[in-house]
């Protein structure tokens, strides 16, 4: 939950700080960029933080590092979110990040779907039907 209020917040503080009068606030795009920032190094935390043991567990068995893949991972939403604030890197940065999330979505909900198991057994949570996840099993 915390990720979504973390942009939406910001987002409002920073269109409401354009609108009394910082003008470099004073549009849409800025704002959203700056608060889609925020969102991606809150979210680029649980890279080494307490959801560190989450992030390795849904990294599926064919690849061997899964502590590595997950500090890669890290490392590029940070560069990403670095790259949304700046006028010159914002596009590529939205495009790099949106290709990330792509490749990430598949394993997240194959193992996220109707309190499904992870790789090693444990019981996850849900937020997609088994028909959806089933996509990605193959199955």
């Amino acid at each position: 939950m915390i990720p979504l209020l973390v942009p939406v917040i910001s987002f409002a503080v920073l269109r409401g700080a354009g609108l009394l009068g910082i003008t470099v606030l004073n549009n849409l795009e800025l704002p959203l960029r700056i608060a889609l920032c925020l969102m991606f190094l809150l979210t680029a935390s649980a890279h080494w933080g307490r959801g560190r043991p989450d992030l390795i567990r849904m990294v599926p068995p064919a690849f061997s590092n899964a502590g590595l893949l997950v500090a890669i991972t890290g490392v590029l939403e940070i560069l990403g979110a670095i790259g949304l604030p700046l006028p010159w890197t914002a596009r590529l940065a939205a495009g790099c990040l949106a290709i990330l999330l792509l490749a990430l979505f598949p394993p997240m909900s194959a193992r996220h779907g109707n309190a499904s198991r992870s790789w090693d057994g444990r019981r996850q949570g849900c937020w997609c039907g088994e028909r959806f996840k089933s996509c990605f099993r193959g199955r």
